[in-house]
Parts: C-alpha cells; structure tokens; sequence
C-alpha cells in the first residue's frame, strides 16, 4: 500500500496525451541545432572581429 493511498490523498492524473512534435521542434532537440548554433556564432564572431567596427572600437596604440 503506497503512502498516498494510505493517508487519503488522490492519486496524480494520468498525462495528457503529447501532442505531435512540430519538424522545428524535432529539430531544436536534436544535436545539430546546438552545432549550427554555435557556428553561426563563431561565424558572427569572426565577422565582427575582422569588421570595420571592431577596429573604430579599439583603441589606436
């Protein structure tokens, strides 16, 4: 006999039936989403480096 049934309280209702995983969904699960992820932001980071902007940042020494 499990605690719960044993001190009255109900028991937790069954889940809810998962709705169907969307295609973007699957995708942001699987191991590629955090690869492409963290590409784009090492492209995005090189480009910054090497822009213009980067240089009107920086100090002239």
């Amino acid at each position: 006999m499990s605690s719960a049934a044993m001190f009255g309280m109900p028991a937790a209702a069954p889940a809810a039936p998962a709705a169907p995983k969307s295609r973007f969904q699957k995708f942001k699960e699987s191991p590629l989403y955090t690869i492409a992820l963290n590409s784009a932001f090492f492209i995005g980071g090189v480009a910054f480096i090497q822009s213009p902007l980067m240089d009107m940042l920086a100090p002239q020494l």
